[in-house]
């Protein structure tokens, strides 16, 4: 609090009560008797009503604010807020805005997760593991695919898939899902891309393999071959006992 806070924090001492004092009031025998006497703030003269109660002066606290210029108001008690300006009433407290990447990307490839887990649940399966490493790389090729529309297991540099990490040991399913046919067969994303690889016999392969022990998962929002909005989705499989220590980043082409 600056040096007018502090005084002010003076002349604010003592004046919550706990009536509204208004005119003359008298409350649990307290008598307030409204006076006249000059009110100094910073050595400005300021109109405020005042009231007299056994011989002190008092006045109300959001007057004080509006005079000072900083905020008092009502919320669960008596509240100075000497950093912001005088309105009189609580600031609205707003709720973050949802990213891109909470209403469409970690929702999404929880539930391809959860989706793919379930289909090997069905097939006697374990379930497959979470490698952070694995949802980077997944991200990666779903990047940048969407950046340069090269929907295909060859990177945009020319290189293979799995040198989007340190390990070769990995495989991988991808899929391309135009928005509109989305909207038009009114399906949420994860369902059909899940869907869509579960018909594939290579894709559903890679799904419920006995070989893998981790999965990652990427999707990312790019435009197909025909200029249309789609989706990049990206499944990697980790072979069991393998190891990720590094991933790349996003190709481009030659």
């Amino acid at each position: 609090m600056n040096n007018r806070g502090k005084n002010v924090g003076l002349l604010l001492t003592g004046m919550a009560l706990g009536a509204t004092l208004c005119g003359g009031a008298a409350a649990a025998g307290i008598i307030a008797v409204p006076t006249w006497q000059p009110i100094y703030v910073d050595g400005q003269q300021v109109e405020m009503e005042a009231y007299n109660i056994n011989g002190s002066n008092y006045v109300k606290l959001r007057d004080a604010g509006r005079q000072v210029g900083f905020n008092v108001y009502w919320q669960n008690g008596v509240q100075v807020d000497t950093d912001a300006p005088y309105t009189g009433v609580a600031p609205t407290v707003t709720a973050p805005a949802e990213t891109t990447e909470t209403q469409s990307g970690s929702a999404v490839k929880q539930e391809i997760i959860d989706q793919t887990n379930a289909l090997r649940q069905e097939y006697g399966l374990a379930a497959l593991a979470v490698d952070e490493k694995l949802m980077e790389a997944a991200q990666v090729r779903a990047d940048e695919m969407a950046a340069t529309g090269s929907y295909s297991h060859t990177r945009p540099d020319g290189s293979k898939y799995y040198t989007v990490t340190d390990c070769p040991y990995v495989t991988e399913n991808i899929h391309r899902l135009n928005q509109e046919w989305l909207d038009t067969m009114d399906l949420e994303l994860a369902d059909a891309a899940v869907q869509d690889w579960a018909k594939s016999s290579g894709h559903l392969d890679h799904m419920v393999s006995g070989k893998v022990d981790a999965i990652g998962v990427g999707i990312a929002e790019g435009t197909d071959d025909q200029g249309q909005e789609c989706w990049y989705c990206v499944q990697l499989f980790r072979y069991t006992g393998q190891k990720i220590t590094w991933v790349d980043e996003p190709a481009h082409p030659y």
